[in-house]
């Protein structure tokens, strides 16, 4: 189910992050980074990590995504993807409107929505990660930097899946463009990106198609709840019957808890409950004649989803705001409530989505500090800063705290380190730490 897949796809997807040459101690994940001082290339914008205009025509590149995968002859054992296709994907990556051609299953599928262009996508960013790989190993710069502009375009163009875990995947896709960008900053020669990566848009990919995706999804799962006319008994007991079917394949439901019509039942046979229902849902925004007339039942349903859309809103309304007030806030708002009919099944994983989010816009950001760090022993003969105070470029602070990082100098070495959100500061992956040393 819907649920269930996302929660695995965030955890595959984020569990570790893959860098250069990772060690993972008690704690912490250390990136051990030996980079060349560098000035900032002029003109500043000469490099980029997203296509201009200039590079970009008119088209749709999904499907021209799709076809790197669907024109390759794969033999049991190999599914590589040529670099011929990888072209297609080069091309894909420079048009200008992406369009995911789903909106209208979307609205009729419901939690059944079957995504298996997401895989393919998935496979088409890992063809193109190895070809960055090789190409920063053989310090062919610019080609390295129109690898990562294809790769991050695709994360963009990924984002506009109206689905969170489309969301996901775009995020899983600029995250592996880190990992050869950085073995890139350590290959001697290679260009400063310190202004690349601050025009970035930020966020990289935004969550917002996903989550207008999520309320017409859900919705359309539901269409046979009338909120207009009564329902009769049939109706009921087939909607009923379909909640029911939710519950059991969420593994929600089981012998030691209430099956729907129970639920229902505790509800629409007390009538102080009912009249309590029938205020909320006026208070709601239906009309009080028609509500007069729906039958008990009904009124217990259509209570129960306006619960679960006021409560999934109680959640959506934060995710535009700075990281570390997401997190703050929706820990504040986190609440043990009564069961809920639809709640308790329903409700997205928003938090993971957004945390997810979150720990890429921490690893861009980290990467500018070590590009602001390399602009400083250029001008500085080769020395690393003693305190991030003394750069005099604009640095980001941790999403994760909405503070500066901490970073520390000490014996020749400058340690730079994001903050873990709270419940995580044991978990490795949460803890990024880079140790960043001057080659000689």
């Amino acid at each position: 189910m819907f649920r269930t897949f996302l929660s695995c796809l965030a955890f595959v997807a984020f569990v570790l992050p893959v860098c250069a040459e990772p060690t993972i101690t008690s704690t912490e994940m250390l990136i051990r980074l030996t980079v060349q001082p560098m000035h900032a290339p002029k003109p500043a914008l000469r490099y980029l990590l997203l296509p201009d205009l200039k590079e970009m025509t008119p088209g749709n590149p999904i499907p021209n995504y799709l076809r790197c995968v669907l024109d390759q002859d794969f033999t049991a054992d190999q599914e590589t993807i040529s670099r011929s296709a990888l072209r297609q994907a080069d091309r894909a990556a420079r048009m200008d409107k992406p369009d995911w051609q789903i909106l209208l299953k979307l609205k009729t599928d419901g939690i059944g929505l079957l995504l298996p262009d997401l895989q393919k996508m998935r496979q088409v960013a890992a063809a193109l990660q190895e070809r960055f790989h090789d190409e920063a190993a053989q310090r062919r710069f610019d080609e390295a930097l129109y690898t990562a502009r294809t790769m991050f375009a695709m994360s963009r163009h990924m984002g506009e899946h109206p689905t969170l875990i489309g969301d996901l995947v775009a995020i899983a896709i600029a995250t592996i463009t880190i990992a050869p960008l950085e073995e890139m900053l350590e290959q001697p020669g290679c260009p400063n990106l310190y202004w690349a990566l601050t025009n970035l848009p930020d966020p990289l990919i935004s969550v917002n198609k996903g989550m207008e995706g999520e309320r017409v999804l859900i919705r359309s799962e539901f269409h046979e709840l009338d909120d207009r006319e009564p329902m009769s008994q049939e109706q009921i007991e087939k909607l009923i019957f379909h909640i029911d079917n939710l519950r059991k394949q969420e593994r929600k439901f089981d012998k030691k808890i209430d099956g729907t019509r129970a639920w229902i039942n505790a509800r629409s046979k007390d009538e102080k409950s009912v009249e309590a229902a029938r205020r909320r849902l006026v208070e709601f925004g239906i009309a009080e004649e028609r509500v007069k007339r729906f039958p008990a039942d009904q009124v217990a349903i259509l209570d129960a989803y306006r619960e679960y859309e006021e409560r999934r809103d109680e959640d959506m309304k934060f995710m535009n705001l700075p990281t570390w007030q997401v997190e703050e806030l929706l820990r504040r708002t986190k609440r043990r409530m009564e069961p809920s009919l639809f709640a308790d099944i329903l409700l997205p994983a928003l938090e993971k989505v957004r945390r997810a989010q979150g720990r890429l816009e921490q690893r861009i950001a980290l990467l500018r500090h070590v590009e602001a760090i390399r602009l400083y022993a250029a001008a500085h003969e080769g020395k690393l800063p003693d305190k991030l105070a003394d750069i005099d470029v604009p640095l980001p602070n941790d999403p994760f705290t909405g503070k500066p990082f901490r970073y520390k100098f000490e014996k020749g070495t400058a340690h730079l380190r994001g903050t873990p959100p709270r419940g995580v500061e044991n978990i490795p992956a949460y803890n990024l730490h880079y140790e960043i040393t001057l080659r000689k």
